[in-house]
């Protein structure tokens, strides 16, 4: 109690007080606008928006969307594939609003939909009569309605093939086989010609050609989903794995993707960058600059310019606690636009892998002879595959589309996440401090009043 009362004196507690409530004021405005910004982000709404978006470059596949308040108006064509509906989030019969649509037998289409809905992100979903969803992020402020956010990437994503990497024919030589093995790595290229060969027979436009060769590796490689929620390594992207196993993650399409082209004389590069499906990865993260994503561009020397293909977001079906799941391929990346590409991808580098500089003797066809003899053609993947290609399985529903993949064996804790985990610490050191400061200030107090 001496301790108090020599060094405490009435104008040092007054003092001390002030400070301890000053401490605890600042204490709860930390926290206050913490959960704040929490709350915050349910409802983000991008700043800076469009009101009309055309999804994709080619004539055949592809809407064009237009926003005026509660109305969204569409048109487009989906040739061999008509339209089957227009929705928001859910395919509802008792969808709020109003909706109206004409298909014709060429599989162009109008459609117009009226309804309000909750401030924030959504989904724009083109369902088709195969069973395919193409889905588009589209957002709604109750001022507004609805708009197509603009993040910047749809110039910015093309800054990429101003400075493309240039990988070591190694690097390469690990992608074909992970022990890089020589004779895996030219048996695996062996199999590339041959099913590139068989594949783009009888097509002599390099962009029809790389359409055939990411259609058929949508249609024919499954999405990884146990690889993906236990390891991703060098063995599950790996070319000789993913032709054996026909599954793989986002890496392994584009991997496959991009050795094909080769094959074909088309020049391709590795895109990695960050992706938005609001599962996994919401709006303002994807904003952020998290790499979890690889997908693929190619140069279309006719048109002189990049185009890109995602033929894992394209992709069928999924392999999931042992199973495979069939799906329907969507064909909605393909050169798609820098628009709708922007909605969902941010790009932030690009690699180009010269796989068949790292075989030994393998070279790729080339367009010397493009119209070699067809001969006997190789088996198509499933040949050489170690488990039984399946077609029986029921359609998957449309939630086990894959949607994202690592990159890399090991992805370090995103910059947010870390940013949250020191948030609660610092939340929770403050909190212990407060508590302490606020009993000593009691106790001060009493001591006071009874001297």
């Amino acid at each position: 109690m001496s301790f108090i009362n020599t060094r405490f004196s009435h104008e040092r507690r007054v003092k001390l007080i002030l400070m301890c409530v000053s401490l605890i004021v600042v204490s709860y405005l930390i926290c206050g606008l913490t959960v704040y910004s929490e709350n915050e982000g349910e409802v983000f709404l991008p700043s800076s928006r469009v009101n009309l978006i055309r999804t994709s470059n080619t004539g055949d596949n592809y809407s064009v969307f237009e926003t005026n308040g509660n109305t969204i108006t569409a048109r487009g064509v989906y040739t061999g594939d008509n339209i089957r509906k227009l929705y928001i989030d859910k395919n509802t019969d008792d969808m709020p609003g109003s909706y109206s649509m004409k298909g014709h037998e060429d599989g162009s289409y109008e459609a117009e939909l009226t309804m309000p809905a909750s401030d924030g992100i959504h989904r724009l979903t083109v369902r088709l009569n195969s069973g395919a969803s193409l889905r588009y992020n589209i957002f709604y402020d109750s001022t507004n309605g609805w708009y197509f956010p603009v993040s910047g990437f749809e110039k910015t994503n093309r800054n990429v093939f101003e400075h493309i990497y240039e990988a070591p024919a190694e690097a390469a030589a690990l992608y074909l086989s992970p022990t890089k093995d020589t004779g895996e790595i030219n048996a695996t290229l062996e199999q590339i010609s041959a099913l590139t060969e068989q594949i783009t027979a009888g097509i002599d436009d390099d962009y029809e050609k790389a359409r055939a060769i990411s259609r058929f590796i949508s249609e024919k490689i499954y999405y990884d989903m146990d690889a993906k929620s236990t390891n991703v390594d060098i063995e599950t992207i790996a070319l000789c794995n993913v032709l054996k196993k026909s599954r793989t993650v986002c890496s392994g399409f584009t991997n496959l993707f991009c050795a094909m082209a080769e094959a074909a004389g088309i020049d391709a590069v590795n895109i990695k960058g960050g992706i938005n499906n609001e599962t996994d990865v919401s709006y303002q993260d994807y904003l952020g600059g998290a790499q979890n994503h690889e997908w693929a561009a190619f140069w279309y020397e006719k048109e002189q310019r990049w185009v890109w293909a995602d033929p894992c977001w394209d992709g069928s079906g999924n392999y999931e606690k042992g199973e495979w799941k069939e799906g329907k391929p969507k064909y909605m990346f393909f050169d798609i636009s820098e628009d709708a590409l922007a909605l969902n991808h941010r790009a932030d580098k690009a690699e180009r892998r010269h796989y068949f500089s790292a075989g030994a003797e393998t070279e790729p066809l080339g367009a010397e002879d493009p119209a070699a003899e067809e001969g006997e053609r190789s088996p198509v993947i499933t040949s050489q595959q170690t488990e039984p290609a399946v077609t029986a399985e029921p359609p998957a529903p449309e939630e086990t589309a894959p949607v994202t993949a690592e990159i890399q064996p090991e992805i370090p804790e995103s910059a947010d996440e870390k940013t949250d985990t020191v948030l609660i610490i610092i939340i929770a050191v403050l909190a212990a401090a407060v508590a302490a400061v606020g009993a000593f200030t009691v106790y001060i107090i009493v001591k006071g009043r009874k001297q």
